[in-house]
């Protein structure tokens, strides 16, 4: 029994544990030391989870955000809704998963996103977790990513055992058979016959949504001004500042220490970006970001993207910030879908590394790089008897942090400022003639391996787009762009049977599409969104000021009665994702949008209605 009676024992394996006062914490510790080599990983989570408690005063929504172990109980279920984890019991129901899990991976921590929406507890519980990991100088590192599983298999991952494979060492995995953790893969074959009907991003995996709307509404939590803001509001905030590392001292005293790193392999919409706020935004080639909002009649969550967007491009010093406004408005109000090249383009991403893969190189690397604390290359001073020492200067803060840095970069294939996997700045460094050796280099000793990997002048569309509609695109209101639109696209006729027009066609086209997007959405939600561009993009606006002012407007459109959002969400109907229905068929489903808004045009929305909405009051 373990030096406990069996009362005991079965009372500290339980989910729920008696109040931590009622035995002291020496008894606790000892209780647990001499139970943990004979617990399940579940029960070692649960005990740990009450340690955490006694220890930190930690919220309860923590617990909502697990550490995770190898071979653990977060499984995925099969098409039946049975498991087929190696360590359950086959055919027994699955438990449902959390919407995110944390595991240690050497001197780095690990925040795998399992779901694509959080729940308002499980927000709050993330904000907690990464402010916490943040201020520990015992790590080096925060990585935030989706399942790597999810780039071939389709986003069908009823076959996996686990949902945690990621860096598994040789030999730890229960099965790399056709039910591995690893997924269905699909043949080359399928593959390309999936792109060449479909094009790219066809079963791209959604990374993170942020929260789920249509449970809002479900839950009534819409209709509680209240609860909205102290459950789903306010935490959104404390992540995205948690993320950023810029949170309030109020909330945690202890200054962030060491860089989160988020590498979304898939869509990322609306609040979701609020994970891409952090040091390193690791684009793969299926990165891409989406405004899905106004498709539910709700303008921006407050993750501070009306102050972001106006300054696309200012960050890295990059040419898209010529047209950061108009790529702002292009981004937030027709439903543009920005690629990875595009987020780099822009600074919504801070890196390229092409495949998603390289994530198991990251891991592996940030798992031997020293803590925080450990990155010290000068002794501390000695401390004399009779004088005070300086505890306030850090002589290796230059070096903090460096290693990380100089390892995403490796991995890199160029980033937003315009440097290659070597930290080159490929349009200065390079030969003139061949432009694979760098200038200082002589290429006859130079081996192949040594030499540039070339990938030109990085293209994005969505600046091209940005710049090409630039001047629609500013226009103070939201009906003139749309008429600005409508004007280009009706050259379309013109141009279309005249030999040497085509670009002039395509422009009409792509004008076209993006009106017909715009009117797909709420017209009360355009408006809002364009009114807080405008004022995010004041000089003497801050990313908490434009924060507030989104936190305050999104919660009146989810309060209004019989407003867009709560016609959207009666409606059943979603945002117009696509995604497969059988590989088996090669059948494509595309969700349903919503049209029945309560205004028929931009037109019929009023300056007072939107003023309402905005209002700092």
């Amino acid at each position: 029994n373990f030096g406990l009676p069996a009362s005991s024992k079965s009372n500290l394996i339980t989910a729920k544990y008696a109040p931590i006062n009622n035995i002291t914490m020496e008894a606790y510790r000892k209780a647990a030391s001499r139970l943990s080599p004979k617990l399940s990983p579940s029960a070692l989570a649960q005990l740990g989870n009450s340690m955490e408690q006694a220890l930190t005063d930690a919220p309860s929504s923590v617990y909502s955000i697990p550490e995770s172990v190898r071979h653990d109980s977060f499984v995925l279920p099969n098409k039946d809704g049975t498991t087929s984890h190696p360590f359950e019991e086959a055919g027994s129901e699955v438990k449902s998963n959390p919407g995110a899990a944390i595991r240690s991976i050497g001197n780095s921590r690990r925040v795998f996103l399992l779901n694509s929406s959080l729940s308002p507890v499980e927000l709050d519980g993330l904000s907690y977790r990464i402010r916490a990991l943040a201020s520990n100088d015992a790590i080096n590192s925060i990585l935030v990513a989706n399942p790597l599983e999810d780039a071939e298999s389709n986003c069908d991952m009823s076959e996996n055992t686990t949902c945690l494979s990621s860096f598994m060492e040789e030999g730890e995995s229960p099965s790399r058979g056709a039910g591995g953790p690893w997924g269905k893969h699909l043949s080359n074959s399928m593959k390309t016959l999936l792109h060449e009907n479909y094009g790219e991003g066809l079963a791209v995996p959604i990374v993170s949504s942020g929260y789920d709307a249509r449970g809002i509404y479900e839950s009534g939590m819409h209709k509680h001004l209240d609860q909205l803001e102290r459950e789903l509001m306010v935490p959104l905030i404390s992540l995205s500042k948690a993320v950023r590392g810029s949170y309030d001292e109020t909330i945690n005293s202890s200054p962030s220490k060491v860089p989160l790193i988020s590498i979304p392999n898939g869509l990322t919409s609306d609040s979701g970006y609020s994970l891409l706020l952090g040091s390193y935004v690791l684009a793969t080639h299926s990165t891409s970001l989406k405004i899905l909002n106004p498709l539910r009649g709700l303008a921006f969550d407050p993750v501070g993207l009306s102050y972001l967007l106006p300054r696309l491009g200012w960050e890295f010093g990059q040419t898209s910030r010529e047209y950061s406004k108009a790529c702002g408005v292009l981004l937030a109000l027709t439903g543009y879908e920005a690629n990875a090249e595009d987020m780099v383009a822009t600074g919504l991403a801070t890196h390229y590394i092409g495949s998603p893969y390289k994530l198991n190189i990251l891991e592996r690397g940030l798992s031997e790089l020293n803590s925080y604390a450990g990155q010290a290359l000068r002794p501390k001073p000695k401390t004399l008897h009779g004088r005070e020492q300086d505890n306030a200067y850090d002589v290796n803060e230059e070096f903090r942090n460096v290693a990380v840095g100089n390892l995403i970069q490796h991995i890199s294939e160029y980033d937003a400022a315009g440097a290659d996997e070597y930290g080159c700045y490929l349009q200065d460094d390079l030969d003139e003639e061949t432009g694979l050796f760098l200038k200082d280099k002589d290429p006859s000793i130079t081996l192949a391996e040594e030499r540039i990997q070339m990938y030109g002048e990085v293209f994005s569309e969505f600046v091209s787009w940005g710049a090409t509609f630039q001047d629609a695109l500013l226009e103070p209101t939201v009906e003139g762009i749309i008429a600005r639109l409508e004007e280009i696209a009706a050259t379309k006729a013109e141009f279309e049977d005249k030999s040497g027009c085509e670009e002039d066609v395509m422009v009409a086209e792509q004008a076209e599409s993006l009106v017909s997007s715009m009117k797909q959405r709420s017209p009360l939600a355009l408006r809002t969104m364009h009114r807080l561009l405008q004022q995010g993009a004041e000089s003497d606006e801050t990313l908490e000021s434009c924060m507030e002012r989104e936190k305050k407007s999104q919660m009146r459109l989810f309060a209004k009665e019989d407003g867009d959002f709560v016609r959207w969400a009666e409606s059943g109907k979603g945002v117009g994702l696509a995604g497969m229905k059988s590989i088996a068929s090669i059948s494509k489903e595309k969700e349903e949008t919503f049209s029945n808004w309560n205004h028929a045009s931009v037109k019929e929305v009023t300056n007072d209605e939107v003023e309402e909405i905005v209002s700092d009051a």
